[in-house]
C-alpha cells in the first residue's frame, strides 16, 4: 500500500494496541522491567509514534520496532475448567469484546484438542467440524504419520480437556484413520471416535465470509517451547507454562489468496489451531504456519469449508 496510507493504517493500530498508554510501561509491564531488547524497541516504537501524530514519516528502523512492540502486546491467557481467564489490564482495553467472547466460546472450549503421538507426546493441535471429524494441518499428520500420510487406531489421539492445572483424568479420544488431505492449503481431517455430543463436544462453526483487516480474532490451542527459534522473554509471556490450551487474543493484520494473516502469540504446537471471530466465535481460519513476534498464516475459512464439505 501506498506510503501514507501504510502509516495511517499504522497509527491506528499502534492506537488499538496501546489506548494512549505510555508504550515502554506497557512493554515493561509484560515482558518486565529488565529484558534490554523489548526496552529498547519500546523506545524505538515511540519515537514512531510521535512522528506519525506529527505526520511525519517514521524511518524503516522505528516503523519496525513499533511493529515488535505491538505483537509484545498480545497475550496469551489459559484456558481453566472450561473458561478463558480474563485478560490483564494492560491490554484488556485493546480487546473490548473479550468478556463476550469468553462467554460465547465456551460451549466449544472442549472441542479443541491437543494432538499427540499415543501414548502422550504433544505434536499440534486439532478441532471438531463435525461428528467425529478432526481438522488439522497436513504437516501435524504427516509427524504423527512418519510421513506416511496413514493413521489407524493406537498411533494418535486427541486430548479435549488439557488444561493448566487440570486434575481431569480424561481418557483420550482416539484418531482412527484419515478422511482427506489438502496439499497445497496444509489441511488434514482425521476421523475421531464419533461422540454424543454434549454441551462439551459441539462441533465449531465456520464463517466463510471475507474477513477485513483490523478484525479481532483469537487463536485457541496448545503452544510449546521452542528454545531454538523463540526469545528468552517468552517465558513472561507464557509463565513457562507450555502444552496447554491457550487462547490468544490479535487481529488480521492482512489477506491473501485462500489465506489470512494475523498477529496472535502463537508457538509451535500452534498448528491446527482454529482462528475465532470474537465477535462471533466463529472460524475465520486454520493457523498453519507462525514465526513468534513476525508473522502468522492461516487457511481462510472459505477455503477450508469448500475442502470439508465433500466429506461430510
Amino acid at each position: 500500500m501506498p506510503g501514507d496510507k501504510k502509516h495511517n493504517w499504522y497509527l491506528a493500530r499502534a492506537e488499538r494496541a496501546f489506548q494512549n498508554g505510555n508504550v515502554l510501561e506497557k512493554v515493561k509491564a509484560i515482558v518486565g522491567p529488565n529484558n534490554m531488547p523489548a526496552i529498547e524497541q519500546s523506545k524505538l516504537a515511540e519515537e514512531a509514534l510521535t512522528r506519525m501524530k506529527a505526520g511525519k514519516k517514521p524511518t524503516p528502523k522505528q516503523l519496525a520496532a513499533l511493529e515488535f512492540v505491538i505483537r509484545l502486546m498480545r497475550p496469551v491467557p489459559l484456558s481453566q475448567n472450561g473458561a478463558l481467564a480474563n485478560l490483564d489490564k494492560q491490554v484488556a482495553p485493546s480487546f473490548p469484546d473479550w468478556p463476550t467472547f469468553q462467554t460465547s466460546i465456551k460451549p466449544y472450549l472442549y472441542s479443541i484438542g491437543r494432538i499427540d503421538i499415543a501414548p502422550k507426546e504433544g505434536i499440534g493441535t486439532g478441532f471438531l467440524v463435525s461428528d467425529g471429524i478432526l481438522v488439522t494441518n497436513k504437516h501435524v499428520l504427516d509427524i504423527l504419520s512418519k510421513g506416511s500420510g496413514e493413521l489407524e487406531k493406537g498411533q494418535a489421539v486427541v486430548r479435549f480437556k488439557f488444561e493448566s492445572g487440570s486434575t481431569d483424568d480424561e481418557t483420550p479420544t482416539d484418531i482412527t484413520g484419515v478422511i482427506g488431505v489438502h496439499d497445497e492449503l496444509d489441511i488434514a481431517l482425521l476421523k475421531v471416535n464419533k461422540q454424543k455430543f454434549t454441551k462439551t463436544r459441539q462441533p465449531l462453526a465456520l464463517d466463510t465470509t471475507p474477513v477485513e483487516t483490523g478484525l479481532a480474532v483469537v487463536a485457541i490451542g496448545y503452544p510449546f517451547e521452542d528454545t531454538k527459534r523463540n526469545p528468552l522473554f517468552i517465558n513472561a509471556l507464557f509463565s513457562k507454562k507450555y502444552g496447554v490450551k491457550r487462547a490468544a487474543p490479535g487481529e488480521v493484520s492482512s489477506t491473501g489468496e485462500n489465506s489470512i494473516y494475523h498477529d496472535c502469540s502463537t508457538l509451535g504446537g500452534n498448528s491446527g489451531s482454529p482462528i475465532l471471530s470474537m465477535k462471533t466465535a466463529q472460524v475465520v481460519g486454520l493457523h498453519r504456519d507462525g514465526y513468534f513476534l513476525y508473522r502468522n498464516e492461516a487457511v481462510d475459512a472459505a477455503s477450508l469449508n469448500e475442502f470439508i464439505q465433500p466429506h461430510l
